[in-house]
């Protein structure tokens, strides 16, 4: 008997039990329950379809198929560098995951949630290797991981038809249409979409809002850790950037025609070795990154962006919906140790200076510098994390704090921050950074309190499981009535309320929830008097100009 007891709980878990089918417009689906039988999980499904004549170019419909497409690929990725020259990642990857609850009230549609994955737009996926939306299936919403092409596929950026820029971006506004249309057939409601994302994924929602083309396609936004006012969030001279890697092919041409005849006869895989990264530039500092950027207007083409996005803000056009925005208190952990590792002996702040700033010469290029010198290293006693410091106000909190600022100047909808700090037993960027003996969150610290990864067993998280229920039903009370902590929650012994003005209150999320004010203003002050000098005023090879109501914003 214990044998048989023993093998039928082997079968349980080796023979996946097949969803119900769901018609969608490109044809049936199908798809497995979860071990523990609670959600459907519906892995793979196209999206859209690429081909060489669009590979750098929104993507076309999905191909339609006849029968069944069995969606129970979790593993497929965009190509992207893994380890060292290892390439992985299949060109067929506009792919989406949806999981949706099995007990569902017949006839009540449950809110949606999308969730676009970081990775600096040259890594990560959003299948369940890094994303199981397994907690999110105990609070009544209908879960969409996306995957987005990434890197040269995704953001090349020429200005001309054959490679107009934003693929990446194009992909996801793809996705986020295939749910307004598709998502009924699973439960969910296309009229009540939260777009939620961290990282790449919070600067890739920021652009969204303020797209004409994603306008409709969601009703409420979480950013978290991103800004497409960050330096690392666009490209600023694209031709220069496609240039870079034609060299590393032996072609020298700023030509974008030209560019594209070099770089279009290359694979993903080899695109993707060539580009090259100067010391302590590897991550969000180096000079070669396919980024989202400003598009050339086109004729016949759909553009994402064709105006800078502070711009955009600053007039309030853009879709304004219910926001939580916010970022975690030591950002910058996880790249500090990329680009420099545990310990940092000297730093020249030259070097840290970012293609966003502008300088008339050296002498005021020193000057800053300077400054930033004895702002951030004059004590020097902890170097390492005086570098942190400057990395995580420079590339997270400083530009947060100016998309929140001119939100609150312009948007009528409420915003709710918060600031996280908590360091638990899954902490797992700041653990493998090996800062885990160092306080308060990294970059994307938060995450592993939201989702279930199936590539890290994590036994730890049994420990963990009052901080994981806090920060889901956070996330999902707002995906559903708009307000974190309603009337009828009880999940904080304070209610999080939404804010307004200069510094406004933010939720601090700690082992003890408190509420303070958003951002250090001390740290603000100094990036805002260096950038309203400084800032690039011209973007691309297009000669777009930075508007003036953008220049300064306090």
């Amino acid at each position: 008997m214990k044998w048989l007891a023993l093998l039928s709980l082997i079968v349980a878990n080796v023979v996946k039990v097949p969803t119900p089918v769901v018609k969608t417009s490109s044809g049936l689906v199908r798809g497995r329950v979860s071990d523990n039988g609670l959600f459907y999980q519906y892995f793979g499904i196209p999206y859209g379809y690429v081909s060489e004549e669009n590979r750098f170019k929104a993507p076309l419909p999905p191909l339609k198929w006849k029968g069944v497409f069995e969606a129970i690929d979790e593993n497929i990725r965009c190509p992207q560098r893994m380890v060292g020259s290892v390439v992985v990642g299949d060109e067929d990857c506009l792919r989406l995951n949806v999981y949706t609850p099995v007990a569902r009230t017949a006839g009540v549609l449950l809110p949606v949630m999308v969730y676009i994955h970081g990775g600096c737009f040259f890594e990560g996926t959003g299948t369940a290797f890094l994303y199981g939306a397994d907690y999110f299936m105990e609070h009544g919403v209908v879960f969409v991981g996306i995957n987005y092409r990434l890197n040269v596929e995704g953001y090349l950026c020429l200005g001309i038809e054959e490679a107009p820029g934003n693929a990446g971006l194009k992909d996801q506004v793809a996705a986020l249409r295939w749910i307004q249309e598709n998502i009924k057939g699973f439960g969910g409601n296309p009229d009540s979409v939260t777009l939620f994302g961290e990282s790449a994924g919070a600067v890739s929602s920021s652009y969204l809002i303020s797209s004409p083309a994603a306008k409709g396609l969601f009703h409420k936004v979480i950013l978290q850790s991103g800004s497409s006012l960050a330096p690392w969030a666009m490209q600023h001279d694209p031709i220069k950037t496609a240039s870079n890697l034609a060299r590393e092919f032996g072609h020298e041409t700023v030509d974008p025609h030209e560019l594209y005849q070099i770089l279009s006869q290359r694979s993903p895989e080899e695109l993707i070795l060539a580009i090259r990264n100067p010391q302590h530039k590897n991550y969000i500092t180096a000079e070669t990154l396919f980024v989202p950027c400003i598009e050339k207007p086109i004729a016949g083409v759909e553009p994402i962006i064709t105006e800078h996005p502070a711009d955009i803000i600053s007039s309030g056009n853009y879709t304004q919906v219910p926001m939580i925005i916010g970022y975690n208190d030591n950002e910058g952990i996880y790249f500090v140790a990329k680009d420099f590792g545990r310990r940092v002996e000297e730093v020249d702040p030259r070097e840290l200076l970012t293609p966003d700033l502008e300088f008339p010469g050296d002498e005021k290029r020193n000057a800053t510098a300077q400054q930033l010198g004895e702002y951030y290293f004059s004590k020097k006693e902890d170097l390492v994390m005086d570098v942190v410091q400057l990395y995580s106000d420079l590339h997270f909190k400083f530009p947060c704090v100016l998309e929140s600022e001119l939100y609150l100047r312009t948007s009528r909808r409420p915003i709710y921050f918060y600031v996280f700090k908590y360091s638990g037993y899954i902490n797992m960027p700041k653990l493998v950074s090996l800062f885990g003996g160092r306080r308060g969150a990294s970059h994307a610290d938060e995450l592993f309190y939201m989702f279930k990864p199936s590539s890290i067993p994590l036994p730890q998280r049994y420990l963990e499981s009052a901080m994981i229920r806090q920060i889901v039903t956070l996330w999902t009370n707002f995906a559903k009535y708009g307000d974190p902590t309603p009337l009828s929650s009880d999940i904080l012994p304070v209610r999080w309320r939404s804010s307004s003005g200069w510094n406004p209150t933010a939720l601090v999320i700690d082992s003890a929830v408190s509420t303070g004010p958003m951002w250090d203003e001390d740290s603000v002050r100094l990036w805002n008097e260096t950038y309203t000098k400084y800032r690039r005023k011209s973007f691309g090879h297009y000669g777009l100009v930075l508007g003036a109501g953008a220049e300064s914003y306090r």
